[in-house]
């Protein structure tokens, strides 16, 4: 019997097997439940990634970065002759250009970027992924009540999350699809809504050990954010452009105040009717 990895669920979900492997691959599934939740989790975790990446526009250099590159072609160039300096300009342009690409301006830089120092790592990495959802992104897709359980399922088995999907109907939200991604090892639960109008929403949790920690608002570059912590779990309600009050959703999401669409408290529920 052939073996079958992830390497080769990947390649049989992307569809890039040639027939006679991708029936071997379909026969292996259809009779192992563990390779079935694995491809369904793979499935799941499938967005049109090139898509989003070509619809972002390149930022302008800043003017602030050109002045400074300036200053440090000034300054590394020594004064010469007539006819001398375009060639050492370039030469010390292209220090700097590899100065910036090896990280030694990495200070300066740093202090361009919109993302405040005390944004959490996660909650930054979040932001700069979901900044490339576009409404086009998830419009198209269709909520799998089958995936999205057995997804909540592997996730509670395999890293013991107890997540639960919000129900945000009434706030004009459309539930769409729940993902596990990885952040340094730590699996991290990306549930993503469409509202009325407007670019997606995300809901992402992370495990955190730290204190609970009261809800608060941040601008994270193009995201807006909205943070706490509760019962060892982190959380993060984000958006770019959106008619949402995020502020309001998370405190009535913290509360225990939206019903669950899926998740361990439907779970509880169903037991005990």
């Amino acid at each position: 019997m052939m073996n079958v990895d992830d390497s080769l669920l990947m390649s049989y979900v992307d569809g890039e097997l040639p027939p006679e492997q991708r029936a071997e691959v379909e026969a292996a599934i259809a009779h192992s439940e563990d390779l079935s939740a694995r491809v369904a989790a793979m499935r799941a975790s499938c967005l049109p990634y090139r898509a989003a990446y070509e619809r972002q526009g390149v930022p302008p250099v800043p003017e602030s970065l050109k002045r400074r590159i300036d200053e440090l072609v000034s300054v590394s160039a020594p004064p010469q002759r007539s006819g001398r300096r375009a060639p050492m300009q370039w030469l010390a342009a292209a220090f700097v250009a590899g100065a910036v690409c090896s990280g030694l301006l990495t200070g300066y830089l740093g202090a361009l970027t919109p993302f405040h120092s005390n944004v959490s790592p996660w909650v930054r990495s979040v932001a700069e992924y979901q900044v490339l959802y576009g409404r086009e992104t998830v419009a198209s897709i269709k909520e799998d009540s089958a995936t999205t359980e057995q997804v909540l399922a592997d996730i509670r088995q395999r890293d013991g999350m107890p997540v639960r999907v919000p129900d945000l109907r009434e706030a004009g939200l459309k539930f769409k699809r729940v993902q596990r991604l990885d952040y340094h090892d730590r699996p991290l639960v990306q549930m993503v809504y469409l509202p009325e109008r407007g670019d997606p929403v995300a809901l992402c949790v992370i495990e955190d050990p730290h204190a609970d920690e009261p809800i608060r608002s941040q601008q994270v570059g193009e995201m807006k954010t909205v943070t706490w912590r509760a019962n060892r779990m982190a959380y993060v309600l984000l958006a770019k452009d959106t008619s949402v009050d995020l502020q309001k959703m998370a405190e009535q999401i913290a509360a225990g105040k939206t019903a669950n669409l899926y998740g361990k408290a439907k779970d509880d529920d169903a037991l005990s009717s």
